[in-house]
């Protein structure tokens, strides 16, 4: 690599050869590589890493200003995260199209660095940034940072404080400091998510525990409310009577979110066991039969299948969730939602349908469904119905397709495996790989 140009010497000064000259700047790039590696390295705290990085940086290439834009995915732009020199305040707030309107983005866009010797003379240089924090830009890197084939943003650096203009060696110099921050902002991002996970895990440990005491609690609650159903009386003005419906249903709620917490937190191999189909949708039916009357929703189930094998517990938790929902959708009253089982496109599969006429779903809250914890009913809802739903479907082998009309209705379709994918599936009672068929459509209002 060639020296630089340097300054003419002054008469009475010792004169530095380009020999010297080049083993200098060397010596500086080392130096500055071994700073800048031990700075990053210090810490896996992504704001540490990026305060230590921006310092490190603006030492190390000798620079007025530096700073460092990572990329936002969801918005497509490159948002400052953090600055390092005078009258930048405000810029941290500020974000960057990615396009070639601007110097940061057309280096995210096209994952290139440039040189740039004179900023005012480069048609993507923006002035308006100079306006707003007074500061005088005039020769500029930019140089992407990239780890491991994935950009996570870029740096910029601004000015040499000896007031020449960048050039190549300089270049080639930020390249490697980018390089080595790149790396470490990866890993730092990388040990968030760890730790992110593993929180998760020790919470979702956490609710499972309590989940199973309060099942528990329930069990016992249930086996008070047979007995206080066995000396109710039948006046319907009672005002006990309008109390004890009111503290059942709540009883079925949380009994609802706490089988869902337990569904959720951890993975399980279905239990097979021969099922009838049919009486399984009519049980779920019936049981949400009041919480439908109460929105004037009907409720319609028909099988034209009479015996298959799958976990019967889950499949249940499935159908409530859906269904409940789905008498959700139709709550301005007047709706109708129905519950098919049929033969699916292969005679060793079947599938479960569950149609509403209700207020149908927006494409966007269509992709998040499934999406632990998302809720379109606001306060009302958990947000764990539909992921569990497609955790269990998934167990067993099978799939869940959703189709959806604003303003018209959903469909949600299971399509299961009849029976156990292979021998020793946990399966109790046999196993059939065809589902039987019913003598007769029934259905149940």
């Amino acid at each position: 690599m060639a020296a630089k140009q340097r300054k003419a010497v002054q008469p009475g000064q010792d004169r530095i050869t380009p020999s010297e000259s080049a083993a200098s700047d060397g010596h500086r790039a080392l130096r500055a590589l071994v700073q800048v590696s031990q700075m990053v390295a210090g810490s896996l705290d992504l704001a540490d890493v990026l305060r230590s990085s921006i310092h490190a940086a603006a030492e190390a290439m000798n620079a007025e200003a530096c700073s460092i834009l990572l990329r936002d995915a969801a918005a497509d732009a490159l948002q400052f995260h953090i600055v390092d020199g005078p009258q930048t305040r405000g810029l941290t707030s500020a974000a960057l199209p990615i396009d070639d309107h601007s110097i940061a983005g057309w280096v995210a866009n096209h994952q290139e660095p440039v040189l740039i010797p004179d900023a005012y003379r480069d048609a993507r240089f923006n002035r308006d940034w100079d306006l707003k924090t007074g500061f005088r830009t005039k020769s500029i890197i930019c140089a992407p940072l990239i780890s491991q084939d994935r950009q996570v943003g870029v740096m910029q650096i601004l000015n040499r404080r000896d007031g020449e203009s960048f050039d190549g060696y300089d270049l080639v110099l930020a390249q490697a400091v980018a390089s080595l921050i790149a790396v470490a902002i990866h890993n730092a991002e990388e040990h968030e998510a760890r730790i992110k996970a593993e929180r998760l895990a020790t919470i979702g440990q956490t609710i499972a525990g309590m989940a199973h005491c309060i099942k528990n609690i329930l069990n016992g609650l249930r086996a008070g409310s047979y007995i206080i159903d066995q000396q109710m009386t039948d006046e319907a003005e009672s005002k006990v009577t309008r109390g004890w419906k009111i503290v059942k249903k709540n009883m079925m709620l949380l009994s609802n979110i706490v089988m869902d917490m337990l569904s959720y937190s951890k993975q399980r191999e279905p239990l097979y066991q021969p099922c009838r189909i049919g009486d399984l949708c009519e049980d779920v039916v019936g049981l949400l039969q009041q919480q439908a009357a109460e929105k004037d929703v009907t409720l319609v189930t028909s099988s034209d299948l009479d015996e298959v094998c799958v976990d019967e517990s889950g499949i249940r938790r499935c159908l409530i969730n859906l269904v409940g929902n789905a008498i959700d959708a139709c709550s301005d009253g007047g709706g109708l939602v129905k519950v098919d089982v049929g033969a699916a496109e292969t005679d060793e599969r079947f599938v479960i349908r569950v149609r509403d006429n209700g207020c149908g779903m927006e494409p966007e809250a269509r992709e998040k469904i499934f999406e632990a914890f998302f809720s379109s009913k606001g306060g009302k809802g958990t947000g764990l119905g539909l992921a569990v739903t497609k955790k269990i479907v998934e167990e067993h082998g099978g799939e869940i397709r959703v189709e959806s009309v604003l303003g018209e209705g959903t469909e949600f379709a299971l399509v299961l495996p009849a029976g156990p994918a292979g021998e020793g599936s946990g399966q109790a009672h046999g196993d059939p790989t065809t589902p039987r068929r019913r003598a007769a459509t029934r259905s149940n209002r």
